[in-house]
């Protein structure tokens, strides 16, 4: 019957003794199990790229000898459902980590490779070798079954929630934020080739450091529906950036051509940025109906990105959990209209605060999530600073000419190599109730 391959049929009296018998012999070689997984796939260059030497050597060999670990030792059948929902917790990540499921099966036939030779040499004898190998193949396939099909609905959720993210843009905000962002690239065009007339070192920075580039890099994307467009104005904005570097050596050639190459493209990248808004104007919200935030469920597609390029070399980049003081309080006392006022007048300061290129999530009831791509730790406690103040000075005034004040403890975290951006939310969080822990109305890291 097909049920005797299914995980959760695996785990026998009979199997539980022969994995009970086994176990001497694999548990002392699983460090050198997960040592040669990490070898092979780190010389591949096509798996490499996923992976750093930095980040199997802090993170993932020990999480893979857990994993292992585990798949490998015998099982009650009250302790299956746990193990089951630990291999969907583990596709779960492969999903939001954008680790390819064709690399984990490689990693699977190395591991097995590893633990078959060790049976065979361990010279049992011909039929007791062949019913662990057969065993252990047999449940090394399911739990990998287990894993695939977690990591594919978790793949099939984030792509329809990034596309979501994308046709369900606000037209008016995008439409905002793309005239903000030409208005800066016309201050700083205009300001710096005056400024070059006098000196070179207008043309030091990146241009992908300003704030128009950060947006470009990291927002683009997010809310352009047309992948070749968003395309076209980054690698504009390269060309852009390479006639900078040539600006800023005193002693080019070509100046003029170059200066002339600089505004060009520019310009460009303005009528690129002017169809974009265009195009975006026909489409719907994508915001929280009260606060005008964004809806949490378009966080995923953001954080993959952000923790993707993070991992690629690029800046770092940190979150602000963010939740309002004793919220149930003023709903209690005031009535849940005055919560919602309070609520719509802390969005709209932390909106203030933060920079264009950040993104600001309604994360749940009156807690507010920071995103704030290429940004370190003390810049984004600075950040989460200027918020915590920005409330702290708001005079709300409600339907009944009542003031209420209102305060919030926050939580700031910066990526720290992990693929798996829930680390970095649970690290925030656990930072935001140290700050409710003492005394609220502070910033904890």
């Amino acid at each position: 019957m097909i049920d005797h391959y299914y995980y959760g049929s695996i785990f026998t009296p009979q199997t539980n003794a022969l994995l009970e018998r086994i176990q001497p012999l694999i548990e002392p070689n699983l460090t050198r199990y997960v040592d040669k997984f990490y070898d092979v796939l780190l010389s591949d260059p096509g798996s490499a790229k996923f992976l750093s030497n930095e980040l199997v050597e802090q993170r993932l060999k020990t999480s893979m000898t857990k994993w292992l670990r585990e798949t490998t030792k015998p099982k009650t059948k009250e302790y299956v459902v746990d193990s089951m929902r630990y291999h969907q917790s583990v596709g779960e990540v492969h999903a939001r980590a954008e680790i390819p499921m064709s690399l984990v099966d490689v990693g699977m036939t190395i591991l097995k490779g590893e633990i078959f030779t060790t049976l065979i040499l361990a010279k049992h004898s011909t039929q007791e070798t062949a019913e662990a190998v057969t065993t252990l193949n047999r449940l090394l396939d399911s739990a990998l079954s287990i894993i695939n099909d977690s990591y594919m609905r978790g793949k099939v959720t984030n792509e329809r929630t990034s596309q979501e993210f994308i046709t369900a843009s606000s037209a008016q905000e995008v439409a905002l934020e793309i005239e903000r962002i030409k208005s800066s690239i016309y201050q700083w065009m205009t300001s710096t080739l005056l400024a070059h007339k006098f000196s070179t070192d207008a043309f030091n920075e990146s241009l992908f450091q300003k704030d128009f580039g950060l947006w470009i890099r990291h927002k683009l994307p997010l809310i352009s529906a047309d992948t070749k467009r968003a395309g076209d104005i980054n690698a504009a904005l390269e060309l852009a950036d390479q006639a900078c570097t040539a600006l800023a050596k005193s002693d080019t050639e070509n100046e003029r051509e170059q200066a002339a190459k600089l505004t060009d493209t520019l310009k460009e990248i303005i009528w690129l940025l002017t169809d974009e808004a265009d195009r975006n104007l026909a489409k719907e919200s994508k915001q929280d109906s009260l606060t005008t935030l964004l809806d949490r469920r378009f966080l995923s597609p953001i954080l993959q990105q952000e923790t993707a390029m993070a991992l690629q070399g690029q800046n770092s980049f940190s979150v602000i959990m963010l939740d309002l003081d004793h919220f149930k309080r003023i709903n209690d006392i005031y009535g849940h209209g005055a919560g919602d006022i309070v609520l719509r007048h802390a969005s709209k300061t932390i909106k203030d605060k933060i920079r264009l290129t950040d993104y600001v999530f309604r994360y749940g009831g009156e807690e507010v999530l920071v995103v704030a791509p290429e940004l370190g730790l003390e810049d984004a406690v600075k950040l989460a600073e200027r918020i915590r103040v920005g409330i702290e000075q708001l005079h709300i005034e409600l339907a009944d000419q009542r003031h209420v004040k209102a305060t919030a403890s926050l939580g700031v975290a910066t990526f720290n190599g992990h693929p798996d951006y829930q680390r970095l939310l649970n690290e925030a969080d656990a930072k935001l109730y140290e700050a409710k822990r003492s005394g609220r109305n502070c910033v904890r890291y």
